[in-house]
């Protein structure tokens, strides 16, 4: 199994979508609702908790986080239904939550484990795209395309790839630098834009750091 999104991934469907729905919620600051009334007369909802559970379990054995992380997640998943507006979410901004939640359940994100929430390159990996991934969760799609003449990459990739760069310097407690990133790029080489893409794409590396803030 594995975390950096190279090899398949072992997260089962249903706990990939709870992850894009708790990480949508959380990043869309909507109110925490009680989930007895929505969850349990949706089957679909009682799955995803039932799946992300099993995902918990097998990273933790702390019981009072995987309680509260479920706690959190049906909540999230009852708000984004009851949701009046359009939720979405970027792939940056799902790293940033991921970050986040990992963080709180006290889980390191290491290469070749794989931990719940799941890399958003997962969720690319299983569905096709990241507009992909949003579609199955139920959640609003971006309509970003490709910018500024790339073929490649669009807005979305180069958000994603630098969100996940700086999430394993963190980790790995090394500096975020232009310089790290480019051997960063040289070994996910066709995976991520190339560090002179990125730079030329944001006009500088501390403009770049900074779309993701």
């Amino acid at each position: 199994m594995t975390d950096s999104g190279t090899e398949r991934s072992h997260t089962a469907t249903p706990a990939l979508i709870g992850a894009l729905l708790h990480c949508a919620a959380r990043e869309t600051e909507l109110s925490p609702r009680s989930s007895s009334a929505g969850t349990e007369s949706n089957h679909a909802d009682q799955g995803i908790l039932a799946e992300v559970e099993v995902a918990l379990r097998g990273q933790t054995q702390d019981e009072s986080h995987v309680t509260k992380a479920l706690a959190e997640v049906a909540g999230s998943l009852f708000s984004v239904r009851a949701s009046s507006g359009d939720v979405s979410l970027t792939a940056a901004k799902y790293e940033k939550q991921r970050t986040a939640v990992l963080a709180e359940l006290g889980v390191a994100s290491t290469k070749g484990s794989s931990v719940w929430p799941p890399t958003s390159q997962t969720a690319v990996q299983r569905f096709g795209s990241w507009n992909e991934a949003l579609k199955a969760a139920g959640l609003a799609t971006s309509s970003v395309g490709r910018a500024r003449g790339q073929l490649r990459f669009d807005t979305a990739a180069y958000e994603k790839a630098i969100a996940e760069f700086v999430a394993d310097s963190e980790a790995r407690g090394v500096g975020a630098t232009y310089k790290a990133y480019g051997d960063y790029a040289a070994e996910h080489k066709g995976e991520v834009p190339s560090a002179a893409a990125v730079r030329k794409f944001y006009g500088s590396w501390n403009k770049a750091l900074a779309a993701i803030e």
